[in-house]
């Protein structure tokens, strides 16, 4: 039913302004907080790295331990400083290692990594990070596959996933995802194939050289 036309009137301006009350603020940001909780949750994983002879490198490196090491414990710092082919022929490039997690469909016939009809989102976390965290779509019926991968970000912007002649990941783990609560992904192991972190070529412009032939063609 329309409202009558009176009541559609602005009020008579008060003389006095108003300051918002801190206790409104206060409400309306628990209601909004409450409305998030009710879709969404949250995920966290953490992840070491280690090298192809299995030394630990990132994020607690254990180089400076081993007897005949002559890497440089240090430069492992993060996984921001890499450079490498990736053709036989080609120019060594500059690149960053990220973890990237995908949230997948369970049971996609598709292999995730590749079909984005299978991928419900995908996130990629800080070349210094070791550790992610991420508010995502809650799921309390249907699990997610929780994917993994290493993937490769060159200066250009392309970017690509490591395959097993560079890098080895776990496979999927399928969780669900209940709102308000954290699903703890707990510890993944990347092992760096490509790399012997104690017997390595010199660096080249201040990066560790891992070449990624047989990996990222795409970014050639």
């Amino acid at each position: 039913m329309p409202r009558p036309a009176h009541a559609l009137a602005p009020a008579p301006a008060s003389p006095l302004r108003r300051r918002p009350s801190p206790a409104v603020g206060a409400i309306l940001a628990l209601v909004t907080i409450a409305a998030c909780v009710r879709d969404k949750g949250e995920v966290e994983l953490n992840w070491t790295v280690v090298d192809a002879a299995g030394r630990s490198i990132f994020p607690a490196g254990e180089l400076d331990d081993i007897d005949n090491c002559d890497a440089d414990a240090a430069r492992f710092g993060d996984l921001c400083g890499f450079i490498g082919r990736v053709t036989a022929d080609g120019p060594r490039k500059p690149y960053q290692l990220h973890a990237q997690l995908r949230l997948c469909e369970p049971d996609c016939p598709q292999a995730c990594a590749t079909d984005e009809s299978c991928q419900v989102d995908v996130l990629t976390y800080d070349c210094k990070a070791a550790r992610g965290f991420s508010i995502v779509t809650a799921r309390e019926q249907e699990p997610y596959d929780f994917e993994v991968g290493v993937v490769a970000q060159f200066a250009d912007g392309c970017v690509c996933e490591l395959g097993p002649a560079c890098a080895l990941t776990p496979g999927p783990r399928s969780r669900t995802v209940e709102p308000g609560l954290l699903t703890d992904l707990q510890v993944y192991l990347f092992v760096l194939t490509g790399l012997d972190a104690c017997v390595q070529e010199p660096s080249e412009q201040g990066r560790t050289v891992m070449d990624l032939v047989g990996c990222c063609a795409g970014c050639s």
